[in-house]
């Protein structure tokens, strides 16, 4: 049986979320601004196919691409890890709360049998 949405929103560590959210907005935007950038600059970069050092200057446009790759792969990479390590958390947390959420019914079930043996023995004695 699925979960209704209100419950999954509540099981979520907001204060944890908060906490971690400014880390995730600035690599997001580091991102987004390199992305930008390296739009621009590629267009704007190509050599001339006519000039007699394109090759060294193509040789050296293509290394710094592959630097600037290399650059975003290991911030890719990091922030892969961050909101995977986030995830990890989320699923810790869902965890303990469907734990917390089975001990709290059995608790309601034994304090419900209690309170009808209490009512039964009220009304048996009157």
């Amino acid at each position: 049986m699925p979960l209704p949405w209100s419950t999954l929103v509540k099981a979520i560590p907001w204060s944890d979320v908060i906490a971690k959210a400014p880390d995730i907005a600035q690599g997001a935007r580091k991102l987004w601004q390199q992305v930008s950038t390296r739009d621009t600059a590629h267009s704007a970069g190509t050599p001339v196919p006519g000039d007699a050092s394109a090759p060294d200057a193509r040789l050296t446009a293509l290394a710094a691409q592959v630097a600037e790759m290399s650059t975003r792969q290991q911030e890719s990479a990091e922030l892969l890890s961050a909101l995977a390590t986030q995830n990890a958390e989320l699923v810790a947390a869902v965890a303990a709360l469907r734990q917390r959420n089975r001990l709290l019914a059995a608790a309601t079930g034994v304090a419900t049998a209690i309170a009808l043996a209490a009512l039964a023995l009220s009304i048996g004695s009157s």
